[in-house]
């Protein structure tokens, strides 16, 4: 097959699959119509992704944490390659060897952080929008919009593109379609394919049914909210963290931590839910840097794959910190 099997699109977008990063996907295919997008679920995915693209001319990395792995095939490819990094989480510590090709624009979605690294249309400004609600930040664009369109319609139209790609969340082509059609200025609910999967999802009730499996599943420990599944994965219908992050609100957690133990390695997804607490990112890193297999994220948001007889030791670590970090709160 050779070169027939080979992707030689020169400009290359890495970047989540969730809402943000699918909106964050059509800022770019506006500004690049002929791209190529990878979505991934993790920074160590994007990794991957990006070590096996040596022919793109240029590459930009959105919503992708700056774990070591990472930055060090960054570095490696600099000189071959013009790799822009756009987020919009400031990491703990920067490295210093990448710090010029890092874009951070924190209290934003990363899609806002696209938005004002490309400066695009402002029939996108809607979408960027809704990234910014799902991410929880109250930007001016944000304000802006509502005032235009009503906060009504964002959040509907933020329901709507959030349940759509959870209906099979491991369907990049649907990503991709969806974030081409949107890159055109429509809303989630004038895209057809978009439309029909949300309803799916809305009549199958899945996501009350996520809810009400997560709830039938935590447990709660102080401030941290834990959802456990050992060897078997059960299915929280597309929804995963985003239900057990609800089912934190409603216990008054701080802390949601999900773990999904195999017979040798267990992944973990952590979230806070306010933000000033457990630097997420900083923790991962440090604990698998010593026991895991890798590990890092955002401040509020990150992940790792630690060895599954660690488990207990990784949850134990974690809700010491936490206790910690407590204590000196009150004492302030």
């Amino acid at each position: 097959m050779g070169s027939f099997s080979r992707d030689k699109r020169d400009v290359h977008l890495i970047t989540r699959g969730n809402v943000d990063g699918i909106v964050s996907a059509a800022i770019f295919l506006d500004i690049f119509p002929t791209a190529r997008v990878s979505f991934v679920t993790s920074p160590t995915a994007g990794t991957k992704i990006l070590s096996k693209d040596e022919h793109s001319s240029k590459v930009f990395l959105a919503d992708l944490a700056i774990v070591p792995e990472l930055t060090r095939l960054i570095e490696e490819r600099r000189n071959s390659q013009e790799i822009h990094v756009i987020d919009h989480h400031q990491p703990s510590s920067l490295p210093k060897t990448i710090e010029d090709l890092c874009l951070i624009t924190s209290g934003m979605s990363a899609a806002g952080a696209m938005h004002r690294h490309f400066a695009p249309k402002d029939h996108m400004k809607k979408l960027v929008a809704i990234a910014d609600l799902m991410e929880f930040c109250d930007t001016e664009l944000l304000q802006e919009q509502a005032e235009t369109h009503g906060l009504w319609r964002l959040e509907e139209e933020a329901k709507i593109l959030d349940y759509s790609w959870r209906f099979n969340i491991e369907d990049d082509i649907f990503r991709l379609h969806a974030s081409s059609h949107l890159a055109r200025g429509c809303w989630p609910s004038e895209v057809g394919l978009i439309k029909r999967r949300y309803l799916q999802v809305l009549n199958e009730k899945r996501w009350p049914r996520a809810l009400a499996r997560v709830e039938n599943g935590v447990r709660i420990d102080g401030p941290v909210c834990i959802l456990e599944f050992k060897e078997k994965r059960r299915s929280l219908h597309g929804f995963g963290t985003r239900a057990l992050v609800e089912v934190a609100k409603e216990h008054r957690c701080s802390y949601a931590v999900m773990i999904n133990e195999r017979q040798e390695h267990s992944s973990v997804s952590m979230r806070a839910l306010s933000i000033g607490g457990i630097d997420l990112g900083r923790f991962t890193e440090e604990f698998t840097s010593i026991h895991g297999l890798g590990g890092g994220g955002h401040p509020t948001s990150a992940g790792a794959r630690i060895p599954t007889e660690l488990t207990p030791l990784f949850v134990e670590e974690f809700q010491a910190l936490v206790s910690r970090n407590d204590a000196l709160h009150r004492m302030e």
